[in-house]
């Protein structure tokens, strides 16, 4: 739901104080109401990817403007939802020379990340430092005590910085240390209809596997563009890569895949340039991929064959061959709602996926989910056409999904500009700890957008987001997603339960009035922008009606708050409601 926004001035309220953006951490030994502030530097911080850290937490990398020049950072939240002291406040810098940043504006784009095995992280993206080669591919890796590897390159190892421009980057953890990367190649032909797909393979020394051939193993070079390369892992050292391929002028916009060994070369067992997935007429785009846990993979993308957008999947076998049971041209996952698009997909515990997308059938795209067996069917214990996530009337995007390591999975996307999130079960049911809408993971009366999440391997998951809670710019944030709901914003508040905050005449303290529509136990609290409890106002039962309580804008100790943003937070019988109560001028 949409929370009203109050802006409240208060006496104490005046400018942000820039020592504080470099204060020292507060341990929490929870996790914040409103999440974990990652990064809350100057400037913006963009474009969230997240991993696990092997041991409940997470790793967090981003785009960067704190500079004038861009940068690549990354921070480590532990899973108690602290972050780790052993790391920079708002995160680590992956470029660490200062020549060497300052002249590449513009160049770094939107970061890939894999975790290294060991509690770190490689870090991969498009660079502009050269201006002979165009956009090249770098990678960094970060250690788990938050140090930039000394043994790697300063400033990254270049992946491919051959003529051309290589973007749209994706990573796989190679399970030894190190990262296959892939991306979009222009070196043979730099307008759109020359597109190639291309990988790497960097070791967890830093160097480029000598195996390998220099600039990148040709993935795919066939007439045509290929696009939106995505990447799974083959159990045996190698990976599968999966894209959209428009090499035909008959059949347009078809799905391929292809196997890179270890090795680097490409599988001589499969086609050159690609095993076609779905050769359909009409377009078929954006795939995802998951391994079926058979060395071959399952894929899945929107598909408009019949001249509107519907999901289907397919599977591909190690040997190339596509998975016995399984329709030529793709299995139809959902083909009744209307404009069906952006399929996510995760692995199931038994050969199969849960696959999600947004229909439009309501007039706005609305979160389904559904289970594809690896038999080639989809499971008929799952409501037909997928199983509604949220019956918000909202359009619902960007969604991502992460597993919970009982067949079921997670759901985070974007609905106005709030981030919510959707337990589904392996038996297609929703969890009941979940409200029918989603779990509210960030509603706070400003915007937050793009999530990213990952699993914590403990049945839950952790979410990050971009977050524009302090009215200037977008920070990151992130906060863990439970099996039985969330440690964030509770449910939907029933009719009858207000929160107002407004000022005195002498703009001092804060008068924060709420009603009840009947007794129950009430906890109101006063938080920081970065979810810290200042105060707690009221707590225990209070009796139906409205109640003024009042903020001398002092915190626990009785200390003067110092300037800054500061929320309400009004838990009422299991319900919350939030008022932004002090804003940044």
């Amino acid at each position: 739901m949409r929370h009203m926004c109050w802006f409240v001035p208060v006496a104490v309220v005046a400018s942000v104080v820039p020592g504080s953006l470099l204060a020292p951490r507060v341990a929490s030994a929870a996790w914040p109401p409103f999440g974990r502030a990652i990064a809350t530097a100057v400037n913006d911080q963009l474009g969230p990817k997240i991993v696990p850290d092997g041991a409940g937490g997470a790793i967090v990398a981003w785009l960067d403007r704190r500079t004038p020049a861009l940068n690549l950072y990354a921070d480590h939240v532990l899973a108690s939802g602290d972050l780790d002291a052993g790391w920079p406040v708002n995160g680590r810098a992956l470029l660490t020379d200062s020549l060497a940043a300052a002249i590449f504006p513009e160049g770094q784009e939107f970061p890939a990340v894999a975790p290294d095995g060991a509690g770190g992280a490689i870090v991969s993206w498009p660079d502009a430092r050269s201006a002979s080669t165009g956009l090249d591919v770098y990678a960094q890796h970060v250690l788990a005590s938050g140090i930039v590897d000394p043994a790697w390159p300063v400033n990254g190892a270049a992946l491919c910085a051959v003529a051309g421009a290589q973007n749209s980057v994706v990573m796989l953890a190679d399970g030894a240390g190190g990262a296959f990367v892939a991306w979009i190649d222009g070196r043979s032909d730099p307008t759109a209809d020359g597109l190639d797909i291309y990988a790497q393979h960097v070791l967890a020394s830093g160097a480029v596997d000598p195996a390998w051939a220099a600039g990148g193993t040709a993935v795919c070079v066939a007439n045509g563009a290929q696009i939106g390369p995505v990447l799974a892992s083959d159990g045996a050292g190698g990976l599968l890569v999966s894209w959209y391929d428009l090499r035909s002028s008959v059949t347009g916009d078809d799905i391929y895949a292809q196997h890179v060994l270890g090795s680097g070369t490409v599988d001589p067992a499969w086609p050159m340039n690609g095993r076609a997935l779905c050769t359909a007429p009409g377009t078929q785009a954006a795939p995802d991929i998951v391994p079926d846990g058979a060395h071959g993979a399952i894929v899945a993308w929107h598909d408009a064959r019949d001249g509107v957008n519907h999901i289907y999947a397919q599977r591909v076998l190690a040997s190339g061959a596509i998975a016995p049971g399984w329709p030529a041209n793709g299995l139809p996952v959902s083909v009744t709602g209307v404009d069906e698009v952006i399929a996510k997909l995760v692995p199931d515990v038994a050969g199969g996926a849960i696959v999600t997308w947004g229909d439009a059938s309501a007039g706005h795209h609305a979160m389904r989910a559904a289970h594809v067996l690896g038999a080639g069917a989809v499971d008929p214990a799952w409501p037909a056409g997928g199983v509604a996530l949220s019956g918000t009337p909202s359009e619902q995007t960007s969604q991502d999904v992460a597993p919970d390591g009982s067949g079921g999975a997670f759901v985070v996307w974007q609905v106005g500009l709030d981030v919510v999130a959707q337990h589904v079960l392996a038996s297609g049911a929703l969890d009941s700890a979940f409200p029918a809408d989603g779990r509210p993971v960030c509603d706070l009366p400003s915007r937050q957008q793009n999530p990213a999440i990952t699993d914590d391997g403990a049945g839950g998951a952790i979410v990050t987001w971009m977050d524009f809670r302090n009215g200037v710019d977008s920070d990151i944030f992130g906060l863990q997603v439970l099996a039985a709901g969330t440690s964030g914003v509770a449910g939907p508040t029933p009719r009858g339960i207000t929160l107002v905050a407004a000022p005195n005449p002498a703009h001092g303290p804060l008068a924060l009035r709420f009603a009840l529509p009947r007794a129950m136990p009430v906890t109101l609290a006063i938080y920081d922008a970065d979810g810290r409890r200042v105060r707690t106002l009221a707590d225990g039962m209070r009796p139906a009606g409205t109640e003024i309580v009042g903020w001398d804008v002092r915190d626990r100790g009785g200390r003067a708050v110092p300037p800054g943003l500061y929320f309400a937070r009004l838990a009422a019988d299991g319900h919350v409601l939030v008022r932004r109560i002090a804003r940044m001028p």
